[in-house]
C-alpha cells in the first residue's frame, strides 16, 4: 500500500513538473514572439559617406545581419558619391522618418555635427562607425587610423628590405580634408622618419576617392620623381588608383594601401600591390547595430571607443 502511494506521488509530481515545463516553454515562446514583434517597431538607419565602394557594402552587410537577428527595421542610406551636403540631407531624412537610432560614418566630422546634435535632442541614439563626428555619441567603432598608418609603413619597409632597396623616394596619394586618412598618412610618415633611409614626398591629394583620379595622381608622382621606389594609397579608391598606375608601369614599384576588396585583392595577386591594410568593416556594422539595439533598449553600451583593428594582408596570406 505504501509503495502504491509512493508511486502515485511520483506520478503526480512528474506530471506537475511536465506541466510546469510546458507552461514555461510556452511562456518563453510568447515572450520571444512579443519581443520580436516589438523590435520591428524600432527603426535603425546606417548612414555612410557613400555607397559605391565594397568597403561600405561590407559595413552594411554586418549591420543588416545583426538587424535580421534582432528583428529591427533597418535601412541603409548613403550618397552615390561622397558629398557632405547629401549626407546631411539623408540624416535629416532619417530623423524625419522616426529613427530610433542612427549609425553614422561621418563624411565631414565638423559639418555633420550640428545635424547629429539635432538628432540627439530628439532622443535618437547615435553610434559612429569608421569616422566619428565632433558631436559626442554613445559609442564609436573604428580603426585606430594612426596605428593603421604605422602598420602600412612597416609593411612597405619590409617589402623594400626584401627587394634590397635601401634608398629612394616614397609617394603618397591621399584624400583632401579627410581626418581618418590624414591620421593614416601621419602614422606612415612617422614610421619612415624613424627608418631614416627614404625621402617621403609631398602628398598628392585628390578631391574624390575615385580610382581614375587617384591613378592620375600616382602617375604624376611616377613621372615627376625618377628615384621613386614606392607608392602608398590611404583609402580604398586611392589604393585602387595606386595599384592601377603601378600595373601600367610593369609593377616597378612597391605599392601598399587599404581595404581588402575584390579589386584590391586582384591587384595583390597580380603583384601591383604588395600589401593591403585590411580594416574590419563587417565587424563595424555588426557590432554597431548591436550597440544601437542595446541603446534603444536602455542597456549598457560599454566603452565609448572600440578599436576594431586591422590585419596586414600580403600574397602569402591569401593562400
Amino acid at each position: 500500500m505504501r509503495l502504491k502511494t509512493i508511486l502515485i506521488d511520483i506520478m503526480v509530481i512528474s506530471l506537475a513538473f511536465l506541466l510546469f515545463i510546458m507552461w514555461h516553454r510556452n511562456s518563453i515562446e510568447h515572450s520571444t514572439q512579443a519581443a520580436s514583434k516589438n523590435m520591428k517597431n524600432y527603426k535603425v538607419y546606417l548612414i555612410t559617406a557613400e555607397k559605391g565602394y565594397e568597403y561600405w557594402q561590407t559595413v552594411n552587410q554586418g549591420a543588416a545581419d545583426m538587424a535580421a537577428i534582432a528583428g529591427v527595421n533597418y535601412t541603409w542610406l548613403a550618397p552615390a558619391v561622397r558629398s557632405t551636403e547629401e549626407q546631411i540631407k539623408l540624416i535629416n531624412q532619417a530623423i524625419d522618418s522616426g529613427a530610433n537610432a542612427l549609425i553614422i560614418a561621418a563624411d565631414d566630422p565638423k559639418r555633420v555635427s550640428y545635424v547629429i546634435e539635432d538628432a540627439k535632442a530628439k532622443s535618437i541614439k547615435i553610434i559612429y562607425v569608421d569616422q566619428p563626428a565632433y558631436e559626442e555619441a554613445l559609442v564609436t567603432l573604428a580603426t585606430d587610423n594612426y596605428a593603421a598608418g604605422v602598420e602600412a609603413g612597416k609593411a612597405m619597409i619590409s617589402n623594400l628590405n626584401d627587394m634590397k632597396i635601401t634608398s629612394g623616394s616614397i609617394g603618397i596619394v591621399n584624400l583632401t580634408h579627410k581626418e581618418n586618412t590624414a591620421l593614416r598618412e601621419q602614422g606612415f610618415r612617422d614610421t619612415f622618419a624613424q627608418d631614416g633611409r627614404f625621402t617621403v614626398l609631398d602628398t598628392m591629394f585628390t578631391e574624390l576617392d575615385t580610382p581614375e583620379e587617384s591613378q592620375a595622381a600616382a602617375q604624376r608622382l611616377i613621372d615627376e620623381n625618377k628615384d621613386l621606389v614606392a607608392l602608398f594609397g590611404t583609402s580604398e579608391g586611392t589604393t585602387m588608383g595606386v595599384g592601377f598606375a603601378n600595373r601600367a608601369n610593369n609593377n616597378r614599384y612597391i605599392a601598399v594601401g587599404y581595404d581588402k576588396t575584390e579589386v584590391n585583392t586582384q591587384l595583390l595577386r597580380g603583384g601591383s600591390l604588395k600589401a593591403i591594410i585590411d580594416q574590419n568593416p563587417y565587424t563595424m556594422g555588426y557590432l554597431g547595430m548591436a550597440e544601437a539595439i542595446a541603446a534603444i533598449l536602455g542597456k549598457s553600451t560599454g566603452p565609448r571607443y572600440i578599436n576594431t583593428g586591422v590585419t596586414v594582408v600580403d600574397i602569402n596570406s591569401l593562400y
